[in-house]
């Protein structure tokens, strides 16, 4: 090694120490990531987001419209012919005896029972047997096809009608095959109630009526692959379907008419019989319209009113003989006691009674309770109140006679009026009945009267009927087909294949997870992004300028710049000391470490630091095809066997001449295993010695475990992520690994970033800003 080389590089480098700015950035970049702004979409990202998935949008959009136009031109034509016909006014049922109203708009039931009947199998069979379409293979599927019939317009079938017809003709051969007869055979063919329903099935899947708002028309519409026989059926089917309502409607008045002729001939039969039942009834029960019904209900009410009489009369009876038995046990005389016990008698009696006893107790006062005038003052007593009871229990007898006389006559009355009652309902029942005949004979008078006006009526017109419905509009013969439409198809392929590739970016995007955003992934990984790599501009159809010519040839380029940027950014990890180890690494290959590595010893040897690059990824050696290198007199085997010295395996740049480069080559016979061993650290310790800066290319963290065996021996180490291509799981698996390994410090490099990306906006915006970003990318 050059002796100079070590002398010049020794503190040519002039950095200030910036730990006060990672001790101030390291909280933040631990700060956890909210889960609701880890994504998020507004109109600027949509925007972002369907121009960087553009081409992918043009190819889906470009082949869907592509393909429905082949689709429209290669699908058999389709031809449709409409027919009108009008239905007329509501016509009355023909036993219905309302008189219509003159003028009257048909209604939506009448309306879509008309559309029903001309999409019925009945209707349907009528116009297969009409137009023998159970002989036509179009709709007779049993039949062998006939040849196509294809229109005027039409250059003949396309591909994909032949592929259709081709597709339906390997059924009808393997059946062939495996029947041992020709399925077209007479002879095999279905029965013909069979070949009919499949005709009609066939004619009712082509037809189809429609009506617009609450217009009295409807139009019946049938497709076909020809024009003539599609307007050729459709007016068919309009002028069977009128005749059909008009054989209908005659047909109706016919079995009204006999209905109605039935209907009179049982009336009278029954108005004859009601009669008779009447007249026996009346002879049987003697029921008529007599006076004597009313002289009856009057000798009831009047028995009614004399029995609420002598019901009075006999409780009153009954009430004062408890009044005058309670008088008499009590001996109560007052005033209001019954007259009876107020008689003049009775009251001459009392009162001898008083003047006995006030006697008695004078005399017993005077001479004693056993002097004879006592005595006979007491046997006078009691002969005035023997008295006295004899003529109470004569009372009594009379009160009692009148209860008995009382109580006779409310039940003689009583029964007199329950057979007069019995009489009565009898009465009335047969009335009832009477009158329930006569009822009955006028409800069905009446009815005859109905009927037979309502005979007299249809009877004379049963052969003129109108038939409710008409053609207004002949389906004339269709020169455009109905389907495909060819603007149609394409504009809905394209609306739907545009609709497609927005689902489809969507779908990606939310199951994309590779970096994009710089500030994300540094929270995220709780690492510092130490510079932006941007990708070097490529022409059109033209090989893309290799990145070490870039950086020899344009040293002030926005390229180069990144480059030094990320120099000055390990430095001040290091502490600004001018004397480290840095690791390029990365997850995965293909993500830049290499250009990473060459890049950062490039701008380190321009910096004037004595720089070494030591290609370790020994496994793809690809710094020495990079460099151009040529082959080396001595190899790192024969340096780690003794062989030779450092400054004999390094190889160095003339542009550069700072930098020497380590780079095995394919004849190197260094193994892998070598990092492993005490050799790895000698080797790491001499270039430590010789050189300021020492950059280590080693191979990606996720392939294989050497970059994990070098971190612990460096001073700062740098994962390189590219931009749209590592994912964001990747990266902070990366980083977590060099942690647990024990590295020192580790910072992460954004590559191939488009510097275009800030360039967008409205057209002229984005413009102008795309050309000022040019001039820091000279051609």
């Amino acid at each position: 090694m050059d002796q100079s080389k070590t002398k010049k590089g020794a503190g040519s480098v002039s950095l200030i120490d910036d730990n006060s700015v990672w001790s101030r950035l390291e909280p933040f970049l631990q700060e956890p990531i909210e889960p609701s702004k880890e994504r998020t979409f507004g109109p600027r990202e949509l925007y972002t987001l369907f121009r960087r998935r553009l081409p992918l949008i043009l190819a889906v959009v470009t082949t869907g419209t592509a393909l429905a136009l082949i689709t429209a031109v290669e699908l058999p034509k389709t031809y449709t012919a409409r027919s009108m016909i009008v239905v007329e006014s509501d016509d009355p049922n023909p036993l219905d005896t309302a008189q219509a109203q003159p003028n009257q708009q048909p209604d939506k039931s009448r309306m879509d029972t008309e559309a029903d009947l001309i999409t019925s199998r009945v209707f349907a069979s009528l116009v297969v047997d009409r137009l023998d379409l159970i002989k036509d293979p179009d709709f007779n599927t049993y039949l062998k096809p006939a040849a196509s019939r294809a229109s005027p317009s039409d250059s003949g079938p396309g591909l994909l009608s032949q592929a259709v017809g081709l597709i339906v003709s390997i059924p009808r051969a393997l059946w062939s095959l495996v029947a041992g007869a020709d399925p077209q055979d007479p002879a095999s063919l279905p029965s013909k109630g069979v070949q009919q329903d499949r005709a009609i099935s066939s004619y009712l899947s082509s037809v189809s009526v429609d009506r617009s708002g609450e217009s009295s028309a409807m139009t019946i519409s049938f497709f076909n692959d020809d024009a003539s026989r599609a307007a050729l059926i459709a007016n068919a089917t309009a002028k069977l379907f009128v005749e059909w309502s008009r054989d209908n409607k005659r047909q109706d008045i016919k079995d009204a008419v006999s209905f109605l002729r039935q209907q009179s001939t049982e009336l009278a039969s029954r108005i004859a019989a009601i009669e008779g039942q009447i007249a026996q009834y009346a002879r049987e029960h003697g029921v008529s319209s007599d006076p004597r019904d009313d002289l009856l209900r009057a000798s009831i009410q009047q028995s009614n009113e004399q029995l609420s009489t002598a019901r009075g009369e006999y409780t009153q009876a009954q009430a004062r003989l408890a009044q005058v038995r309670l008088a008499a046990k009590t001996g109560d005389a007052g005033a209001n006691v019954d007259p009876l016990l107020s008689s003049d008698f009775l009251t001459s009696l009392r009162n001898d009674e008083a003047t006995a006893m006030r006697d008695r107790a004078q005399l017993a006062s005077n001479y004693g309770r056993n002097h004879p005038l006592v005595q006979e003052a007491d046997a006078k007593v009691a002969a005035v109140r023997a008295m006295i009871s004899q003529e109470m229990l004569r009372t009594i007898a009379i009160l009692e006679n009148d209860v008995r006389v009382n109580e006779g006559r409310v039940n003689q009355l009583a029964k007199t009026l329950e057979e007069s009652n019995e009489q009565l309902r009898q009465r009335s029942l047969a009335e009832a009945k009477l009158r329930e005949l006569n009822n009955q004979l006028s409800t069905e008078q009446k009815l005859y009267d109905l009927v037979s006006g309502r005979l007299g009526s249809l009877d004379p017109f049963s052969e003129a009927v109108e038939p409710g419905v008409r053609t207004v509009s002949a389906a004339e013969i269709p020169t455009s087909p109905s389907f495909p439409k060819l603007r149609l198809m394409t504009a809905g392929g394209f609306a739907a294949s545009l609709i497609l590739a927005l689902i489809l970016v969507l779908t990606l995007e939310s199951m994309d997870v590779r970096i994009r955003e710089s500030q994300r992934v540094s929270k995220l990984i709780r690492a510092p992004l130490l510079a932006s790599i941007p990708q070097l501009p490529k022409k059109f159809l033209q090989r893309a300028t290799p990145p070490l010519e870039t950086l020899l040839s344009q040293p002030r380029s926005a390229f180069s710049d990144a480059f030094r940027s990320l120099y000055m950014a390990c430095t001040r990890m290091n502490g600004g000391r001018s004397k480290q180890v840095i690791l390029v690494s990365s997850g995965l290959p293909q993500e830049g470490k290499t250009t990473t590595a060459m890049g950062l010893a490039v701008a380190a040897g321009m910096d004037g630091a004595l720089t070494a690059l030591i290609d370790l990824d020994l496994r793809t050696r690809s710094i020495h095809s990079a460099m151009q290198f040529g082959p080396a007199d001595k190899t790192l085997n024969d340096y780690l066997h003794g062989g030779c010295t450092l400054a004999e395996i390094v190889q160095t740049l003339p542009e550069v001449p700072r930098l020497d480069v380590l780079a095995p080559s394919a004849d190197d016979q260094t193994l892998p295993e070598f990092l492993n061993s005490s050799q790895f650290a000698k080797l790491l310790e001499a270039f430590r010695l010789e050189y300021d800066v020492v950059i280590i290319d080693a191979p990606p963290v996720l392939v294989v475990e050497d970059a994990i065996r070098i971190a612990a021996s460096v001073d700062t180490v740098v994962v390189v992520a590219a931009c749209d291509n590592t994912t964001q799981e990747a990266l902070s698996q990366v980083v977590e690994r060099l942690r647990f390994a024990g590295g020192p410090s580790i910072g992460w490099v954004f590559n191939r970033v488009d510097p275009f990306r800030q360039a967008r906006g409205a057209l002229r915006k984005a413009y102008l800003k795309r050309q000022q970003i040019r001039r820091y990318f000279p051609a």
